[in-house]
């Protein structure tokens, strides 16, 4: 009897220390934002298959010049002349992405894929061209 009740205890200390660790990276996603390998490859492979027929924020006119795009970068503000130019990130590409942190949103800007928050601060960025 002794056995049986080890091996569950083990099993439940393994399950639960596992589900802090994972509750653990979970939390610091959102902390923290980051696009990981997948994420950029994700979007990526969804720019490749619409280059044909690009929504907006993903278009030839879309692009940045120089000086926008240097401006373009994790920790930025958006100033007035680059919010006028964020569209939301299509749905089909969204939903192959983790959910976004709270009070935060993908947007398409200049074939460009970002999150932000509600302030237009740049928390990170998948350059697409």
């Amino acid at each position: 009897m002794k056995l049986p009740l080890q091996i569950v205890f083990t099993t439940l200390t393994l399950f639960f220390s596992g589900t802090v660790v994972v509750g653990q990276d979970h939390a610091d996603r959102r902390d923290s934002p980051q696009f990981n390998e997948h994420d950029q490859q994700v979007a990526h492979d969804w720019y490749n298959k619409h280059q044909n027929n690009p929504p907006a924020g993903f278009r030839t006119q879309d692009r940045f010049s120089p000086d926008q795009e240097s401006r373009l970068r994790e920790g930025a503000v958006l100033d007035g002349s680059l919010r006028n130019k964020v569209h939301t990130a299509p749905r089909d590409l969204t939903r192959q992405l983790p959910p976004p942190p709270p009070q935060h949103r993908y947007v398409a800007l200049r074939n460009h894929v970002d999150l932000m928050d509600k302030g237009y601060n740049v928390k990170a960025v998948i350059h697409l061209h």
